[in-house]
C-alpha cells in the first residue's frame, strides 16, 4: 500500500487521500465492509454484459478508475505524520470504511477472485492477487459529507431517493430510539401493527413535510435539490433533536385518538353502501402515511404563524382532544376521503392535503375546531374544497 497524493476538499471538510494497493490488499480492507455497513447500496444485478466485459478487463490487468472509499471515523493526527503511520490507522479503522463509488466494481473483483479459487488456478490467483488498484480515501466525513459525495460521484447511475439519503442520515434513530416507539424498516420484514410501531419511510415522509412546510411525498430531486435538503437537515438539527420531538408529538396526537376511538370499526352496511373504506378504524386513518405527512406539513404551518410556539405543546393539546361520538367520527374522515376519491385527479396528494387542514384545525388554538376531531374533519373537507374546485 502506498500514498500518491493528499488534497483537502473545502466543500465537504475533509481529505483525499490516493493510495496504491494491491488487489490482494484491498480484499483484506473491504470484505467484511459491504456485508456489514448501513450505508452501503445494494448489489446491481442487471447489466451482466457489462460487468462481463470489466470482469475480462481485471484479468488482463487492465487499470480501471479508482474506487472511492471513506472513513467516518477521525485520523487526522496520522495524516499528518508518516505514510507507515497512516496505512496502519486505515487498517485498524477498516471496519469504519464504506464504498462511496465502485460497489460493483468491488464485487465483480471479488466473483472472480472466488471463481480462480474454486477452480484451483493459482497461478492466476496470485497475479490477480498482486494486481495494482488505485483508491481515493475520504477521512474525516461527516454523514452529511458521505451522502454528498455518494450522490455528486453516482450522478450517472439509479439515484438514491431522497427518502433513502434522509434514512441514512437519521439511521441513528434505530439503534436509539425515541421512548415508548418502535421504528420498522422495510428490511426488517414485519408490519407495523401495533399502536407504538411506525413505518420509519413514514415517519421520514412526516418529518421532511414538517421542514418543508409541504406535505405532498417525497419525489426523485435532482442532485442540487437533493444536497440543498439535506444541509438544510443538517443545519436544522444542530440545535435540538427536532427528529425525536416531532416523532414524540406525532405520537401523542395519534395515540390519542385511536384511544379516543376505541374498538369502533366501519360497519358492515357502510361497506356496502360505500365501498373499502380509507381506514375501517381509527389505527387504519391515522398510520398511513398520508396522515403522518399532512400532520408534519400542518405543526410547521401552525408553528410559522405562530400558533403554537413549540413542538412540544402538541403533546398537552392531545391529551384533552375529545371525540363524543366515534363511529361518526370515523365515518366523518372516510366520508371525506371518499369525496376525495371520486373528485380528485392525483388522489393520494389530495388525501395529504386533507390531513393537512385536518390537523392545522386540530391543532390550532384559535380555530372553531381546535381539540375537536369530528368538527376538524368536516372544516378539513371544506376548505379542501374551498380551495381546489
Amino acid at each position: 500500500m502506498k500514498i500518491s497524493s493528499n488534497l483537502f476538499d473545502a466543500r465537504i471538510n475533509a481529505t483525499n487521500i490516493l493510495i496504491e494497493l494491491s488487489i490482494g490488499e484491498y480484499e483484506k480492507l473491504v470484505k467484511e465492509v459491504i456485508a456489514n455497513n448501513e450505508f452501503q447500496r445494494k448489489r446491481v444485478r442487471s447489466s451482466k454484459t457489462v460487468y462481463a466485459l470489466l470482469r475480462e478487463d481485471i484479468l488482463k490487468q487492465c487499470v480501471i478508475p479508482p474506487i472511492v472509499l471513506a472513513l467516518t471515523t477521525e485520523i487526522s493526527d496520522a495524516i499528518q505524520s508518516n505514510e507507515e503511520e497512516f496505512i496502519k490507522k486505515i487498517s485498524e479503522q477498516k471496519d469504519h470504511l464504506v464504498i462511496l463509488d465502485g460497489l460493483q466494481r468491488t464485487y465483480t473483483i471479488f466473483d472472480l477472485l472466488a471463481d480462480l479459487r474454486g477452480n484451483n488456478d493459482e497461478i492466476t490467483l496470485e497475479r490477480m492477487l498482486s494486481s495494482k488498484l488505485r483508491i481515493e480515501i475520504y477521512v474525516g466525513l461527516n454523514r452529511l459529507g458521505i451522502l454528498y459525495r455518494m450522490l455528486t460521484l453516482n450522478t450517472g447511475q439509479t439515484p438514491m431517493s431522497l427518502r433513502q439519503q434522509i434514512e441514512m442520515l437519521y439511521l441513528d434513530y434505530l439503534s436509539k430510539p425515541t421512548e415508548g416507539i418502535e421504528l420498522i424498516k422495510e428490511s426488517d420484514g414485519k408490519m407495523a401493527k401495533n399502536i407504538d410501531q411506525y413505518n420509519f419511510k413514514d415517519v421520514v415522509e412526516g418529518f421532511n413535510a414538517y421542514l418543508d412546510r409541504d406535505e405532498l411525498p417525497i419525489d426523485k430531486a435532482n442532485i442540487l435539490e437533493n444536497i440543498n435538503s439535506l444541509e438544510k437537515l443538517s443545519r436544522e438539527n444542530q440545535s435540538s433533536e427536532l427528529f425525536e420531538k416531532y416523532l414524540t408529538s406525532l405520537h401523542s396526537v395519534i395515540k390519542k385518538l385511536v384511544e379516543l376511538c376505541g374498538d369502533a370499526s366501519i360497519s358492515e352496511d357502510y361497506e356496502k353502501e360505500n365501498g373499502t373504506p380509507f381506514g375501517k378504524n381509527a389505527t387504519q386513518v391515522f398510520k398511513k402515511p398520508q396522515a403522518i405527512s399532512g400532520y408534519g406539513a400542518a405543526l410547521g404551518k401552525l408553528i410559522d404563524f405562530e400558533a403554537l410556539k413549540q413542538i412540544d405543546d402538541v403533546s398537552t393539546i392531545s391529551s384533552s382532544l375529545v371525540i363524543t361520538d366515534s363511529n361518526e367520527f370515523l365515518e366523518e374522515v372516510n366520508n371525506a376521503l371518499l369525496w376525495l376519491k371520486n373528485n380528485s385527479k392525483k388522489i393520494g396528494n389530495a388525501q395529504r392535503n386533507y390531513f393537512t387542514f385536518f390537523f392545522r384545525d386540530l391543532l390550532n388554538p384559535d380555530a372553531d375546531t381546535f381539540k375537536n376531531p369530528v368538527e376538524a374533519s368536516k372544516s378539513a373537507l371544506r376548505k379542501y374544497q374551498a380551495q381546489n374546485m
